[in-house]
């Protein structure tokens, strides 16, 4: 999704230099309330996207469909997520999986995150689980661990709880990650399509891995949680919603953009972006120029969303 490129939202803070992928936030500077990125580290750079830090506006906000399994980490304040019958609290330190609908949350006034996208088919290299496990939903991150392993989960939350100190939380966190990937670096990633998997037919692709068509429409759904069919669509509206949460005046109208991203017709952008994101594409764009916290979500530059999501976007 995209702003302007004056979101608030950086590589670090500006007294601090972009990291590396070596590096973590430096204690000494790291301001509190500022939003930043940070490279995973080393151990775990093939696993995981960049993080990111952020304080989230009190109140309720629509997420966004997401295709990725996200671990949310909520390092003050408190998140709560709308089902049938009422809300649910998240946990401190959560394993979300990948989304094929939006989703109503609420945040407590002063709630700051930090979000780690896991990259696909690297689900089992964190735990031992692949992403369609958690696809439409979300859980403790304990009750994917071992005895041990929950152990020093424990120990990263009572360190998360103990201090404010971003950079001591991040890395808490980024040690409690290698640490599992520790444990499972030696097993085999689940499938993960090249760069231009996603617009071959499954027939080739299945050829291309060494297995039968059914083998392969299996393992991919273990892999990115759902089948190749409906991946394709959640990414073609991801890169639709990237282009109109920044549309450019003189864009056209919305059946130009529907023809633009191969949509069949106006009708039918407008119900993919109102299923993936909950709203219109009018009322998306509309609510991303305007200041309505709400549409935080949407407030990120594009080269930010490659870093936090890959080239897929969200």
């Amino acid at each position: 999704m995209a702003v302007s490129a004056g979101t608030a939202i950086a590589h670090a803070p500006p007294n601090i230099a972009p990291m590396s992928s070596s590096q973590a936030p430096n204690p000494e500077t790291q301001h509190a309330t500022m939003d930043f990125l940070f490279a995973p580290s080393p151990a775990v750079a093939g696993c995981l996207q960049h993080g990111m830090v952020k304080a989230l506006p009190g109140g309720g906000y629509v997420l966004p469909a997401g295709m990725h399994p996200l671990i949310l980490v909520i390092l003050r304040g408190e998140i709560r997520v709308c089902r049938p019958g009422g809300t649910q609290p998240m946990a401190r330190i959560s394993l979300c999986g990948g989304t094929r609908e939006s989703l109503r949350a609420w945040a407590a006034p002063g709630t700051r995150i930090l979000t780690l996208a896991v990259k696909p088919g690297q689900l089992r290299r964190i735990v031992d689980f692949p992403a369609l496990t958690i696809m439409d939903s979300w859980a403790d991150f304990d009750d994917f661990l071992t005895g041990q392993e929950r152990g020093e989960a424990a120990r990263c939350q009572a360190r998360l709880a103990e201090t404010d100190d971003t950079a001591g939380q991040v890395q808490a966190v980024m040690a409690l990650l290698s640490m599992l990937h520790q444990g499972r670096a030696g097993g085999k990633a689940d499938i993960v399509l090249p760069p231009d998997g996603f617009s071959l037919p499954p027939e080739a692709l299945a050829a291309r891995f060494g297995l039968s068509l059914r083998q392969f429409e299996r393992r991919f759904r273990a892999s990115y949680g759902q089948s190749l069919r409906s991946l394709r669509q959640q990414l073609r509206c991801s890169q639709l919603m990237r282009f109109v949460a920044g549309r450019p005046s003189g864009a056209g109208t919305w059946a130009d953009v529907a023809a633009r991203f191969g949509y069949c017709d106006q009708s039918h952008l407008i119900h993919d972006v109102l299923r993936f994101t909950g709203y219109t594409p009018g009322q998306l764009a509309a609510g991303v120029a305007s200041d309505d916290p709400a549409f935080w979500p949407y407030r990120v530059a594009p080269h930010h969303m490659t870093h936090l999501f890959g080239p897929s976007g969200y």
